[in-house]
This record gives C-alpha cells, sequence and structure tokens, in this order.
C-alpha cells in the first residue's frame, strides 16, 4: 500500500513535522510505502525509506492510495488534493483566529489573517466533502470542526516518541523557568514576561528563557515584547534563544526549574511533553487542547493573577513531596503518549474506510 501524505513543507521543528515523521515511520512498520508530497521542497535532510515529491508534479496513483492532507490553514493547492484518486484524510491541526492579531501586528497583517481565517474554513467546508475521514490531533481540534459534516472523525495525538530522562537532571536551583513556541501573539508571551517581572521580585537570579522563532509577519510583535523587557528591566534575565537544535532545546529545558505557558490557542502543544520528558514541572494556563495534552499531569491554571500563580509556583518547587508527585504524575502520561498503539490504531482506522 502506498500512503501519501500532504503538506506545505516538512518541517523538524513544529508539531506537523513531527506528526508527519512518526506517521511515516509507522507506516513503514506497517510494510506500507511512506511517501511526502510537499509545495515547498524539504530544507533539512532527508529521512531514509521516503519517497519525495513535489505536488505540482506527475504521480504514479491508483484508487488503492492513501492520502493524508496535514492542515493548518489554507497554502497547500488543495485543487490537487481534490483530484487524487484513492481514499483522503484530513489531519486537522487547528486554525489560529485572527483575532490574535488585532492589536498585536499592523491593520493590514490583522486583514490578511482574517482573510486566511475566512478561507481556511471555506476550504474546511469543502474538504468535508471529498474526505472520507478526518483525524485530528486534539479533541479540541474535534470541537472545532463538529459543525462540519465530516464522517468518520476520531482524534488521534502526535505520533511522536518524547525521551523520558532515567532520573531528574541536576540544575540550578535558581527559580528559572522557559516556554517554548513561537513568537506569535497567540501565544501571549507579553503576559509571560510580565508574570516573570513577579517571579524575579523574590527568585533574584532566574533567568526567563523564551525559546522560539519569529515569522516575519509578527516582526512587529517581537518588537512588542523586546520593548516591554526593556521597560521592566529585564534585560540580563529574559534572554529570547532563536534557531536552536532539538539537543539545545533539551539543555534549556534541563536547566530550567519550571515550564510556564501563558498561551491561550493551542492545537495540541508538544512542547509540554518534551519539558514532561526532561522531568520539569509544567504550569499552563488552560485554553485550547492544552486539558487533553496534560491530561493528569502538570498544573493547570485559569486565571493570569500573576502573584498567586507565583505562590502556587513555588509552592510546589519548594515542597519535596508535592513536587516529587507532580513529576510521577507527568511521567505516566508520557508513558501513554510513548506506549499509544499506534500500528494496531492506524491498520483500524484505514481499514474502516
Amino acid at each position: 500500500m502506498n500512503v501519501f501524505q500532504h503538506l506545505d513543507e516538512l518541517k523538524d521543528s513544529d508539531g506537523v513535522g513531527n506528526d508527519a515523521k512518526g506517521l511515516s515511520k509507522e507506516f513503514q512498520n506497517l510494510g506500507w510505502n511512506s511517501h511526502f508530497v510537499t509545495r515547498l521542497p524539504r530544507k533539512a535532510e532527508k529521512l531514509n525509506s521516503v519517497t519525495y515529491h513535489n505536488c505540482y508534479s506527475e504521480l504514479s496513483l491508483t484508487k488503492d492510495d492513501i492520502h493524508i492532507l496535514h492542515y493548518g490553514g489554507e497554502g497547500y493547492p488543495l485543487e490537487h488534493f481534490q483530484a487524487l484518486p484513492g481514499k483522503k484524510i484530513l489531519r486537522f491541526h487547528n486554525i489560529t483566529p485572527a483575532s490574535f492579531y488585532k492589536n498585536t501586528t499592523t491593520p493590514e497583517i490583522y486583514n490578511s489573517m482574517e482573510r486566511f481565517e475566512s478561507m481556511s474554513y471555506l476550504e474546511i467546508a469543502s474538504l468535508a466533502i471529498i474526505c472520507d475521514a478526518v483525524w485530528c490531533c486534539s479533541s479540541y481540534n474535534e470541537h472545532i470542526i463538529e459543525g462540519y459534516d465530516f464522517e468518520n472523525v476520531t482524534t488521534v495525538p502526535i505520533c511522536k516518541t518524547y525521551l523520558s530522562s532515567e532520573s531528574e537532571p541536576k540544575k540550578k536551583d535558581d527559580g528559572s523557568i522557559c516556554f517554548i513556541g513561537r513568537f506569535s501573539p497567540q501565544k501571549k508571551w507579553e503576559d509571560l514576561i510580565d508574570f516573570f517581572s513577579i517571579w524575579a521580585r523574590t527568585h533574584t537570579d532566574a533567568k526567563l528563557y523564551c525559546v522560539g522563532s519569529v515569522i516575519g509577519a509578527f516582526d512587529g510583535y517581537f518588537d512588542l515584547l523586546l520593548k516591554k523587557v526593556s521597560d521592566l528591566n529585564l534585560e540580563e534575565k529574559v534572554l529570547f534563544l532563536q534557531g536552536l537544535s532539538d539537543e539545545e532545546v533539551l539543555q534549556v529545558l534541563s536547566k530550567s526549574n519550571a515550564f510556564v505557558s501563558m498561551s491561550e490557542h493551542e492545537g495540541f502543544c508538544l512542547p509540554i511533553l518534551e519539558a514532561f520528558g526532561m522531568e520539569l514541572p509544567v504550569f499552563a494556563f488552560e485554553q485550547g487542547a492544552i486539558a487533553s495534552t496534560m491530561r493528569e499531569g502538570g498544573i493547570r491554571f485559569h486565571s493570569k493573577k500573576h502573584e498567586a500563580l507565583a505562590k502556587k509556583i513555588n509552592d510546589c518547587l519548594t515542597d519535596p513531596i508535592q513536587r516529587l508527585t507532580l513529576i510521577q504524575d507527568q511521567k505516566k502520561v508520557l508513558e501513554y503518549y510513548n506506549q499509544f498503539p499506534w500500528q494496531k490504531t492506524i491498520s483500524k482506522l484505514v481499514a474502516g474506510l
């Protein structure tokens, strides 16, 4: 059997890329032929035993093929996907609402994001007509598309194996915290910086490690973050880290004392599970897919009262029993993801098409 995964670009650093690579490995384990079909060429090293195609190239296809479209908004040429023979699956990764860009970018960018959101949901409606199934990566994403007439809707997590430390890494107990994500408005980095300004009053040696990347359209938002850091006199304490390798990201996690998320829109939030794997206590604002991704692990909060949150985090970090219980619960969640029965699940889903 040939399985073709369609996506705009196959990257290593984001949830879509990790998911596509993980699924490809499971397809090969099942004895299926794995293909990637992309609009943009892969910049990183190509994976072994996988065939790469450009979406505008001629493909030798049959009605027995499986086609999976990884979707997070418009960009991939749908007319190409719609015309393909074989079974079609939508892998839905969520669409960021344009409202997050209203007061954080220029009017032109906000208007562009509004058009992007509208066009994306129009495409979702058309995909409901041609797709044989939808695989959502979280129950939150399943809820987003429940108003459309898709058949065979199911939720399966991002397909990834997470590193799990055998014992907690030794680190300085300086109160440093971190978060990982794009420097885009829905991640609410400004709220994290405000929280850190409170946290740093009692943790004078702490650093805030901001690990991410800047998309060109959001340069203005990143400039606002830099200005906030300057206004709060935190230039030596708030570190913006870009272009890190996977190993370097793990090093940042290993020298942090807590992972804190203020993000208000997550379709899955893979970095939370990476923090679980490094036995790093995780505290996250409960929005989007946060609850379903964290399951019984970590601590979720429902309001951004920074002083109360600082006390909650400090109490957890300084109470050995509370902290150990939190770490153990997070490891149990990570075991759920690392032991997920991918081959059995995929075989059953494909057989039901």
